[in-house]
């Protein structure tokens, strides 16, 4: 057994696919954005009218956050030794902001389906990586059981279960921060400077995918990875929306 398998009773799932269908009977699937009524529970959560104004963010460099175009490498050269590569699903604009603020603030739980789901669809049509495990952003206990759920944790279970992985709580936020929303760029880095610790030591090699519900500057997926790398693995980030606007 591998110290992977160990993990396997606290794996973090999303409801049963039974449940996904029966579910999808009586409440039909809706577009994300117009609301119109999809008529398949499969593929992207949008209607083809708004999908045709959709293009995902696709790969961005971790290094100097320059949106990657195919599967070439970033000019800059660069890497940053403990994220290897990122990829988003959106910009946090518009609608995106709407609706992460909906999930995130007022406990639309039901969003993080489609949200994750759309994200693995896309990793898969994009090739982005192929993981051993996924691993979510953790919130500190209090503040977890002061919203009720952890937003990035539920994305990353639907996500998971897209892409045939599973979604493992491999990390812990072992201080409770101030929220980041209100820093600057340097002020967000020093915020979440070694807050992480990890459970166990991974073999070493174990390509991980760590998912966030937004990037903004990176500091805390970086920070996030850093902890992982640290103890054997190769990560690599997924998020739903993509910030750069934060100096």
């Amino acid at each position: 057994m591998t110290i992977i398998d160990g993990f396997n009773r606290f794996e973090s799932k999303a409801p049963p696919r039974w449940l996904d269908t029966i579910t999808h009977v009586f409440f039909p699937e809706r577009c994300l954005f117009c609301r119109e009524v999809l008529s398949s529970s499969e593929g992207r959560p949008i209607c083809r009218s708004c999908s045709n104004g959709f293009s995902p963010v696709g790969l961005i460099c971790p290094a100097c956050e320059n949106i990657i175009i195919g599967k070439s490498s970033c000019l800059c050269q660069s890497s940053f030794s403990y994220l290897q590569s990122l990829f988003a699903l959106s910009y946090y604009v518009g609608q995106w902001r709407f609706l992460l603020h909906n999930l995130k603030y007022y406990k639309r739980r039901s969003l993080a389906r489609p949200l994750g789901r759309w994200l693995g669809l896309e990793i898969i049509t994009r090739q982005f990586c192929q993981p051993d495990v996924i691993v979510s952003i953790p919130l500190h206990i209090f503040r977890e059981k002061e919203r009720g759920f952890n937003q990035s944790s539920l994305i990353a279970s639907y996500t998971a279960r897209t892409i045939g992985k599973r979604h493992l709580p491999l990390l812990n936020k072992t201080i409770d921060t101030i929220s980041q929303t209100t820093l600057s760029r340097r002020e967000r880095f020093e915020n979440i400077r070694n807050v992480f610790s990890s459970n166990k030591i991974l073999p070493q090699g174990t390509e991980v995918m760590l998912i966030d519900d937004i990037y903004s500057t990176g500091s805390t997926m970086k920070e996030a990875a850093k902890v992982l790398s640290s103890s054997g693995a190769k990560v690599h980030g997924a998020v739903i929306a993509y910030n750069p606007l934060i100096k």
